[in-house]
């Protein structure tokens, strides 16, 4: 039986305040379950943050996206959870990615992060079922897939009874996740009229050779516009926040009930996230 430095095993039954705070958060969108649980865990899976970042959750958007038949990312709404076969997939694209020469190379400086072999669909999904399951709701959300695979540094109480007396979100944080939310909101704008403009540009006539134009303009638009006034204020807000909290090393505490509590997750996602949003739609170095 698995257990955390708490003494904690992983199978734990949580009891019914915790079980309702642990659904809560399961319920809330994929990114912000891994926020919750980095804040929880920074101190002992910092090192594995990037991969959670940058394959775990890419990994469980995709599996969603195709569970859901898109295939855009910016006509994405963030999901919450997957059903039992959605979950198969999302394994598999982990285990996928692991097997891939780049991915292997890269998943080799996270080996906490190793989902393991490939397992039949079967022993998969009854491991799911009695084990990642934490809450019985049949489905699996971001936070179930964390907390069974760093088993060995965390599980559903010991995630509780970390976070449960944690002060809400602080308001400098909140701003500056709402402005990275912003952000996305004015990329689907961008990147839908761009869409639009590429379909007709492959017409013929006059309404064509108008969206060729359009579309060559499109970065000196007002869509753009909007777009790198996002990002500006996304930016003065994450660097604000970081600024307050000491950056991704100094602002660990203790809540209420003695336990590590750690605003470093969500300040270490937000300046990701950020990096990222500036790389793919900020001004281009000259």
């Amino acid at each position: 039986m698995n257990k955390t430095a708490s003494g904690k095993s992983f199978t734990e039954k949580l009891d019914a305040e915790a079980l309702a705070y642990f659904s809560e958060v399961a319920k809330r969108p994929f990114s912000q379950q891994a926020v919750a649980f980095l804040n929880a865990y920074w101190v002992e899976l910092s090192s594995e943050a990037e991969y959670i970042y940058s394959v775990a959750w890419e990994k469980i958007k995709y599996a969603d996206m195709h569970n859901k038949g898109i295939s855009l990312i910016y006509k994405y709404d963030e999901g919450q959870d997957l059903d039992f076969d959605i979950g198969l997939y999302f394994y598999e694209l982990l285990c996928r990615h692991n097997e891939e020469p780049k991915g292997a190379a890269f998943n080799a400086k996270y080996p906490k992060s190793n989902p393991g072999p490939i397992i039949t669909s079967i022993v998969r999904k009854q491991e799911l079922r009695d084990k990642v399951d934490v809450n019985f709701d049949g489905r699996i959300s971001f936070l179930e897939y964390l907390l069974y695979q760093y088993r060995d540094f965390a599980n559903p109480a010991d995630f509780c009874a970390r976070s449960m007396n944690a002060p809400d979100e602080h308001p400098e944080i909140k701003k500056a996740r709402l402005a990275l939310e912003e952000v996305n909101k004015r990329i689907r704008a961008y990147e839908e009229e761009k869409a639009r403009l590429t379909l007709e540009s492959q017409g013929t006539g006059v309404k064509a050779l108008g969206a060729t134009n359009m579309l060559a303009q499109i970065d000196a638009g007002p869509l753009k516009e909007e777009l790198n006034k996002a990002l500006i204020t996304a930016e003065a807000a994450v660097r604000s926040a970081t600024k307050k909290f000491g950056g991704m090393g100094g602002s660990s505490g203790v809540n209420a009930a003695g336990n590590p509590q750690s605003t470093d997750g969500a300040i270490w996602w937000m300046n990701r996230d950020l990096q990222e949003k500036q790389e793919k739609y900020g001004p281009k170095k000259k």
